[in-house]
């Protein structure tokens, strides 16, 4: 699997000791599945800055210098972290720094590194330090995507809503362009959306027409003659007819009910 990483160190040979040590570092950690790192850098922090505003990406792995040779009150660091944190929120940061007094600030601006790193430490101590950390980035990289998965989130005005992937039972079109309807084990919300892009998020939800995205797991029959879906909240709904062979292997996956059902109004 592919992970982007980004260096921003204003010091050359300190950005080709990371670069080297994580080239290893993909021979170490690669086990059943092989590990690549897409390695990116800059120098100094205006140049950094607009790498990431231009690249954005979504669970990266970062080593940022703390100084970038500049004070520590300005564009440092620890300000890349905070943009960082804005635009990627399964972001995995680890601080380099000459200053091991400097880590008490991460936690005053609550930036939550994986790692503090203090340079000038042995080189193999150092290279060993790094490999370690990646590791540990990796695993929470793991951990984030298996809860995301598990996780269906969705805009209300300005809030962000997530629930359960336990308690959607399906997401519907409705007359509103543009605006779903979701449908949960109690109750039921609407919200702006795109039915296609909440199927590319979410890939445990099944799309069984061009107006309805399920959850499998709460399906509770399916009429195969009839073409109708029955959940497990006593909702049912039409599934397209070009999705007979979706539906079928659906229902030995799943081991559903095979039911005649009607349609409800």
């Amino acid at each position: 699997m592919s992970y982007p990483v980004f260096i921003c160190d204003d010091d050359p040979d300190q950005i080709a000791q990371v670069t080297d040590t994580l080239k290893r570092a993909e021979q170490i950690l690669s086990d059943e599945e092989k590990v690549r790192f897409d390695l990116a850098s800059q120098g100094n922090y205006q140049d950094a800055k607009a790498y990431l505003l231009s690249h954005p990406a979504d669970g990266g792995i970062y080593f940022l210098d703390v100084e970038l040779g500049q004070e520590v009150d300005a564009d440092n660091g620890f300000d890349l972290a905070e943009l960082i944190k804005k635009q990627d929120d399964r972001a995995q940061i680890i601080f380099l720094t000459s200053h091991a007094d400097l880590s008490i600030i991460t936690y005053r601006r609550r930036l939550g590194p994986v790692d503090y790193i203090v340079k000038g430490t042995d080189p193999v101590a150092q290279r060993r330090r790094i490999v370690e950390t990646v590791e540990v980035a990796l695993d929470q990289l793991h951990k984030d995507s298996v809860a995301k998965q598990l996780t269906f989130s969705y805009r209300v005005g300005r809030q962000i809503k997530n629930i359960r992937l336990t308690d959607l039972v399906y997401i519907t079109t409705t007359l509103t362009p543009h605006k779903l309807l979701i449908v949960k084990q109690a109750g039921e919300a609407q919200f702006l959306g795109s039915l296609s892009q909440c199927a590319k998020e979410n890939p445990l939800l099944e799309k069984i027409s061009q107006s309805c995205l399920v959850n499998p797991d709460n399906i509770e029959a399916i009429d195969l003659r009839r073409h109708l879906v029955s959940f497990v909240n006593g909702d049912v709904e039409e599934y397209a007819a070009g999705r007979q062979k979706q539906m079928k292997a659906l229902m030995q996956e799943h081991d559903y009910r095979l039911a005649k059902l009607m349609k409800q109004s």
